[in-house]
């Protein structure tokens, strides 16, 4: 079971995409296009591209085709948990055959199930706690501190 470097790259293209559209205040659904969120957060276009239409499919962002298109948010950040964008982009985890949907040949006899099963309960536990404006928090947090030290 793990978490793959999509779901850092996810969330990391969200808070980009959060700081992009406070930068311009004054409309309402701000769209932001795939390179600028890429070149923000120093992800490859082609890869953030196929994350946030993942994203997009899930209903956690929309967008808008043409010249003034862009991504937005389809919620608010405190209503996007992280949970949400792991199970749609690590499919949810089932890595191994006893998480995935019965298909461990072993499974009624196997003590080992049991393990993953709770690992993965308190991973999907943990990441329900915390929200998009969480992250978004700390990232503030965060620049603020390097932002001090320089």
């Amino acid at each position: 079971m793990s978490l793959t470097i999509k779901s850092c790259y996810a969330i990391r293209g969200l808070y980009e995409m959060y700081k992009l559209q406070n930068r311009i205040k004054d409309e309402e659904n701000i769209k932001i296009s795939i390179s600028k969120i890429a070149e923000s957060s120093g992800i490859s276009q082609e890869f953030l591209a196929k994350i946030f239409a993942k994203l997009k499919k899930a209903e956690i962002v929309s967008s808008e085709k043409g010249k003034f298109g862009g991504f937005y948010f389809t919620k608010a950040p405190e209503e996007i948990k992280l949970s949400e964008i792991v199970e749609v982009l690590e499919e949810p985890l089932n890595s191994y055959d006893c998480i995935s949907e019965g298909e461990c040949e072993n499974q009624k006899i196997c003590p080992v199930e049991f393990v993953w099963q709770r690992v993965r309960k308190a991973i999907f536990n943990e990441l329900s706690n915390i929200t998009l404006k969480d992250v978004i928090e700390c990232g503030h947090k965060k620049e603020a501190l390097a932002s001090e030290n320089e």
